[in-house]
């Protein structure tokens, strides 16, 4: 666990990007700790995660994107 002060924080804020994964930074102001920045993980896009942010009823069928696009030619 790292500690920087709350002024080092303000003028260096890319201090949370050099974090690994699950480190925390306590942030302090006149020798007191203010408050803790933990760097969390990039949540990655699963299959289920995909289909509760997907738009639409899922019960339908599937969409063709190829057939719609041909029928916008037509």
């Amino acid at each position: 666990m790292r500690s920087v002060t709350v002024r080092e924080f303000y003028h260096n804020a890319g201090l949370v990007d050099g974090l690994p994964d699950g480190r925390q930074l306590v942030v302090t102001a006149k020798g007191k700790p203010k408050f803790v920045v933990t760097k969390g993980r990039r949540p990655r896009m699963t299959r289920t995660l995909a289909e509760q942010r997907a738009v639409g009823d899922p019960r339908d069928r599937s969409f063709d994107g190829t057939e719609f696009l041909k029928s916008m030619r037509k």
